[in-house]
């Protein structure tokens, strides 16, 4: 298993829900046996099972298929959590999916997709306020970085952005940054 076997296969399954739950059995089962030789982790196989389920309807399963992914330890571009977070929203878990959200945004990745995916997730489940403090904190981590920058941008226009302004000070800049706190002043 490459990933062209598995782009075919995905790219093979039927837009109805029926063909989205087939890919995504035959996906899961595939996850269960690994075969010398494979280039596709079983944590990806999870994943794309995970949205195949989330395509045909079925946000339980994509929710469980997604934290087994995460729980094989194998990195999926761009954060396995983020599809945990994806399937979180999908389940109506708001709480625990912003709780992930914050444990992946405190990490400060480097990636500008974690945070383009986060928000957009977020902005899909009209949460706009917390989807703009995601892309916020990734135009900090990013910065001096075009592409992820315009990226970024290109997220909040899309996701319809705050409902209200952002306060910057709920921002971390420091954090967000990677910049150390000050040392305390000695007396």
């Amino acid at each position: 298993m490459n990933d062209a076997d598995l782009e075919a296969v995905e790219l093979s399954a039927a837009t109805d829900a029926r063909g989205q739950r087939a890919v995504a059995a035959l996906l899961e089962s595939w996850a269960r046996r690994s075969v010398p030789g494979d280039s596709v982790s079983r944590a990806r196989l999870l994943v794309a099972a995970s949205e195949h389920s989330a395509y045909a309807g079925d946000s339980r399963r994509a929710l469980r298929l997604a934290r087994r992914a995460l729980a094989t330890g194998d990195h999926v571009a761009p954060d396995t959590r983020c599809y945990v977070v994806s399937a979180l929203l999908l389940c109506g878990h708001l709480r625990e999916a912003l709780v992930l959200v914050e444990e992946v945004v405190r990490d400060r990745p480097a990636d500008a997709e974690v945070y383009e995916l986060l928000g957009e997730e977020l902005a899909r489940h009209h949460q706009y306020d917390d989807a703009a403090r995601v892309w916020t904190a990734g135009l900090f981590r990013c910065a001096g970085d075009e592409e992820a920058t315009e990226v970024l941008l290109a997220a909040m226009r899309r996701g319809r952005g705050p409902s209200r302004p952002v306060d910057l000070r709920s921002v971390d800049l420091r954090e967000a940054l990677g910049v150390p706190a000050p040392a305390p002043a000695l007396d």
